[in-house]
């Protein structure tokens, strides 16, 4: 969602922090920042690595204020370099915190710059951020063209890291599409270019798409060792997005491996844990797991009750189609 500035090495008051966001050792880094001197700190530098690494520790909100702060630093400077990085960062955290519209916008003024600028590198990351803004929209066609043209130009400029993201999304398409087979392909690479970066982090969400193709696929004996490793790793690396994600997984294999009692426990764990990070998208995909369990154990008004709040937080989101969706599911309950 958000990539690494690409400030040159200096032996200054920031290159801890600088250090500490690009292995992603994002706690870290942000408590190197509150210990830096003021004119560091709230440099337009600092703010955007203080952006970068609250996006990671789930301060979405404070990482988006941080971000417009750089960027408006930035544009002030004269930095287009910087107005660019800092624009992408603010957009994924509107993105984040469910402002659709804001964040599309916020992705193509990134774009613009970096065409202008011919970075391939946050082109790359725009176009894959563009393509997150079309799935959570339910665009399909639109997602896959962003995130082939990501894909792309990742390879170009040799970013493994960033290709596994694009092949993650990729399978995340698929998923929904409900080409299984197709999308366990898309992890299956999202999880060889993940390992080849050694960024935990990462591997982690990529772990968590993968274990769920193989759990629909019914391999869950290899989905459950697949998500104990995105578990640990995610909590290792303090990434509680990615521990939801792994959470909800193993929910829905529980739920397809016949345990209500424990699937609907995960889902409250998972449910438990987003609440804190105020990430609409990710509690609606939490909801509308919690509306199956309970639907698989003939629970009817809990599971219209679930589908019920997933699609307001999807419409929240702007994610029209998602909500239609779950308010049909509700329907087809209260009156089957």
């Amino acid at each position: 969602m958000i990539a690494t500035p690409g400030f040159a090495e200096r032996d200054d008051a920031l290159r801890q922090v600088r250090m500490a966001v690009r292995t992603g050792r994002f706690r870290e880094a942000r408590e190197a920042l509150e210990h830096a001197p003021d004119a560091a700190r709230d440099s337009a530098e600092g703010r955007l690595l203080g952006a970068m690494a609250n996006w990671r520790l789930g301060e979405f909100a404070r990482s988006r204020a941080a971000a417009l702060a750089a960027r408006d630093q930035f544009r002030t400077l004269g930095d287009s370099d910087g107005e660019m990085r800092a624009e992408n960062v603010a957009a994924a955290g509107a993105f984040a915190l469910g402002e659709l519209h804001e964040a599309e916008h916020g992705f193509q003024r990134a774009l613009a710059l970096a065409n202008l600028l011919s970075d391939q590198l946050l082109r790359a990351r725009t176009a894959n951020n563009l393509g997150n803004v079309a799935f959570y929209k339910a665009q399909y066609s639109s997602a896959l063209s962003y995130y082939r043209l990501a894909t792309t130009l990742f390879e170009r400029v040799s970013s493994l890291s960033g290709q596994a993201e694009s092949w993650n999304n990729t399978g995340h398409v698929w998923r929904e599409m409900g080409r299984i087979g197709v999308a366990r392909e898309s992890y299956e690479r999202a999880v060889d270019a993940a390992e080849a970066t050694n960024d935990l982090r990462l591997l982690a969400e990529v772990l968590a798409g993968w274990a769920e193709t193989h759990a629909l696929l019914g391999d869950t004996q290899l989905a459950r060792a697949q998500l104990a490793r995105a578990q640990k790793l995610a909590q290792s690396r303090g990434d509680r997005l990615a521990e939801v994600e792994a959470l909800r997984v193993l929910a829905t294999l529980e739920r397809l491996d016949g345990d209500l009692e424990r699937a609907e426990q995960l889902g409250k764990d998972a449910l438990a844990m987003v609440h804190d990070l105020r990430h609409p998208f990710q509690e609606a995909e939490v909801q509308r797991e919690l509306g199956e369990i309970y639907s698989a154990g003939e629970h009817v008004d809990e599971a219209a009750a679930a589908f019920a709040i997933a699609a307001e937080s999807f419409t929240q989101l702007g994610a029209e189609t998602r909500a239609l969706e779950m308010r049909q599911r509700e329907t087809a309950l209260r009156t089957g």
